[in-house]
């Protein structure tokens, strides 16, 4: 998943599944809950933030709150809904 920061003005990217595995220069992983991802660095950092500080999301406006976790759907609607700016995803969950 790749997208834009307006709050902090920088893009960022962010890999899940065998792509986490990958080492990219500027990034790092997270872990939570059995499951690892790779992000850029200032995504990383708000990733960790938000499953410490704000561990809930909507997955659709106006629907009820859920746990955040590092499932490809919830980070997806995390990064629409929180982050906001996603340009692109290759094999967007179902």
């Amino acid at each position: 998943m790749t997208g834009f920061d307006d709050r902090l003005g920088t893009g960022y990217v962010l890999s899940t599944g065998a792509h986490a595995d990958e080492e990219v220069p500027g990034s790092r992983t997270v872990a939570h809950g059995g499951v690892t991802v790779r992000a850029t660095d200032g995504l990383a950092a708000l990733l960790e933030d938000a499953l410490a500080n704000r561990p809930t999301i909507v997955l659709e406006w106006g629907g009820p709150e859920v746990p955040l976790t590092l499932e490809d759907g919830t980070l997806l609607a995390w990064l629409r809904n929180d982050v906001g700016g996603v340009v692109a995803v290759a094999g967007e969950p179902v």
